[in-house]
C-alpha cells in the first residue's frame, strides 16, 4: 500500500478499538491502526490478546501494532497479524509508559538502534505485507537518536517510519519538536516519513507538511472525542498534497454529533455488553470537552451503567 499523502489515525491504547476506528474512517481518516498488542501475549494467550485485533472490512486499510523486545516473538506475532488479514504491521518503538519500557519494549528500544533494526528485520522477513515502525526522538535526551534508529529501520526494509518528536521523558508534555521530523525527512529523502505530534486543529496538518516535508500526517489524542477532526483536516491536507479535497470540514451540527455518539455507544454495547457502556464513559468525557456544562455532565457519568441510562444522559446533554 502507498503510505504517502495520508491522514492516519494513531494507535491509542484503550481508545482505538474497531468501533472507534470505523467512525474515524467514515469521517475522513485514510488509514487506521489498532491499539498496541503484545507480541508475546498474542502468542501465549491468543484468545485474550487477539480481541484487540478484531476489525471490520470497512476499516481498510487497517494495520495492527505490535510491541515487544524480542525479534523472534515479533516475527511470530507479525505472521499472526498477516494471517488475520491486516494490511500492514506497525512496530511500537515509542510507547513511554514504564510498564512497557520496563520490559525492554516501546521507547526503551530507542536506546539500542541495532536491536531496533534486528526487530524490524525479523518482522519484514516474516511477512509479505508492509512493516512500519513508530518511534520517538529518543529514550533519553540523546542528540539525534531517532536518526540512528531510523537508519537501522529503513535498512531493515520497513515501508515507513512515524516520528513523534518528543523524547521518552517528556511523555506528552511540552511541544513536539517538528524540526526532528524535518531532519528525519532530510536525512532519508527517498523514504516514507510520517509526522505525528501536536496536530490538533484545522491548519496544523498543512503546517506540518509545509514545515517538515513529511509524507503523511498521523493524528492521535486530538481524535479522542472528535472523530470529525479528520474531515476538518482533510481540506488542509489536500492542499498540501495537491489532491482533491475530501470531507466537508468544520464542526458537526448538533444533530450529527448526537447521532454519532448514540451510535458509538450502541455499537459498543452490541460488541461488549455492559462493559462497552462502562467504556463509553471515558468517550463521553472526551465528547463533552468544550461544551457548556461539561463538568457537571462528567460528574454524572458514573451513573451511566446500561443502555437506557446512556441514551438518557446523552440525549439530555448533547
Amino acid at each position: 500500500m502507498d503510505f504517502r499523502g495520508k491522514l492516519i489515525l494513531a494507535p491509542l491504547a484503550g481508545v482505538t478499538d474497531t468501533t472507534f476506528r470505523r467512525l474515524c474512517r467514515e469521517n475522513g481518516a485514510d488509514v487506521v491502526v489498532t491499539e498496541m498488542v503484545s507480541a508475546k501475549g498474542l502468542l501465549c494467550d491468543p484468545s485474550r490478546s487477539g480481541r484487540y485485533l478484531d476489525y471490520d472490512e470497512a476499516e481498510r486499510p487497517v494495520g495492527a501494532q505490535l510491541f515487544g523486545p524480542d525479534p523472534g516473538e515479533i516475527a511470530e506475532g507479525a505472521a499472526e497479524v498477516a494471517r488475520r488479514g491486516f494490511d500492514f504491521v506497525d512496530l511500537n518503538m515509542g510507547c513511554p509508559v514504564r510498564k512497557v519500557t520496563g520490559g525492554g519494549a516501546g521507547a526503551a528500544i530507542l536506546s539500542d538502534p541495532r536491536r531496533a533494526g534486528e526487530i524490524a528485520r525479523a518482522a519484514v522477513r516474516a511477512v509479505r505485507i508492509p512493516v512500519t515502525a513508530k518511534i520517538r526522538s529518543g529514550f533519553g535526551t540523546e542528540k539525534d537518536a531517532y536518526l540512528a534508529v531510523a537508519r537501522e529501520l529503513f535498512d531493515a526494509g520497513v515501508a515507513a517510519v512515524t516520528l513523534h518528536p518528543r523524547h521518552r521523558g517528556q511523555m506528552f508534555s511540552g511541544s513536539a519538536d517538528w524540526g526532528h521530523i524535518a531532519a528525519l525527512k532530510k536525512a532519508f529523502p527517498g523514504e516514507i516519513v510520517i509526522g505525528n505530534g501536536d496536530v490538533r486543529s484545522p491548519g496544523d496538518a498543512a503546517r506540518m507538511f509545509a514545515q517538515t516535508g513529511c509524507d503523511s500526517v498521523m493524528v492521535g489524542r486530538a481524535a479522542m472525542g472528535n472523530p470529525w477532526i479528520f474531515a476538518a483536516l482533510k481540506r488542509e491536507m489536500a492542499a498540501a498534497c495537491g489532491a482533491a479535497p475530501g470531507g466537508s470540514g468544520g464542526s458537526p451540527a448538533s444533530g450529527e454529533r448526537l447521532a454519532l455518539i448514540l451510535r458509538h455507544g450502541e455499537e459498543m454495547f452490541l460488541r461488549q455488553g455492559m462493559h462497552g457502556i462502562r467504556e463509553m464513559r471515558k468517550h463521553l468525557a472526551w465528547y463533552s470537552r468544550g461544551v457548556p456544562g461539561a463538568a457537571a455532565f462528567r460528574a454524572e457519568l458514573p451513573g451511566v451503567t446500561d443502555p437506557d441510562s446512556f441514551r438518557a444522559a446523552v440525549g439530555r446533554f448533547f
